[in-house]
């Protein structure tokens, strides 16, 4: 699971915005997103469909020359109200690859461990604007902007700041 993970968002971060058709072996096909399932035991992968359509998130590409919106500031109103088990969960499929968390025997070196991440004593609202569009803070970074980009909803952040927030 982590490994599929991980291998589709570098893939899908490092695909190209085709003209033509891609080639076989990329993520994207007929306008819609692949990713890569493992055959056990035969050492290939056949790409199936993405779960969910990732092709209006940009990419990192420099071949990628589709306008993106500007960067948002998210007005998150009290209380948060996020589920902690259900963050840890998003977390792990949406965070892991990039950053590393409690649990995790194959850290991602991306972007900053999140080990310890209370005691850091973030207010709510900042980590929600840092998950929505970190672009506010840092217009070249590489972290997405989930909620700008719309892949993440309003509660998905609101969990995933709970669960940021319990990390000991």
């Amino acid at each position: 699971m982590r490994l599929g993970s991980f291998f589709i968002l570098s893939i899908f971060l490092a695909a190209p915005a085709w003209s033509v058709d891609p080639p076989s072996d990329a993520s994207v096909r007929g306008g819609k997103t692949m990713e890569p399932k493992i055959i056990v035991n035969s050492g290939r992968l056949e790409w199936v469909p993405h779960k969910r359509e990732l092709g209006a998130w940009p990419t990192l590409s420099y071949q990628d020359r589709r306008a993106t919106p500007e960067p948002q500031r998210a007005a998150m109103t009290a209380p948060t109200n996020g589920d902690a088990a259900r963050g840890k969960s998003l977390a792990w499929t949406w965070c892991i690859a990039c950053h590393t968390l409690p649990g995790d025997e194959w850290p991602g070196t991306v972007g900053s461990p999140m080990w310890h991440y209370k005691q850091y004593n973030h207010a709510d609202a900042l980590v929600y604007q840092q998950i929505f569009d970190p672009r506010v803070f840092n217009p070249h970074t590489v972290m997405p902007a989930y909620g700008t980009f719309g892949l993440l909803a309003d509660q998905d952040i609101r969990d995933l700041v709970a669960y940021l927030q319990s990390i000991e």
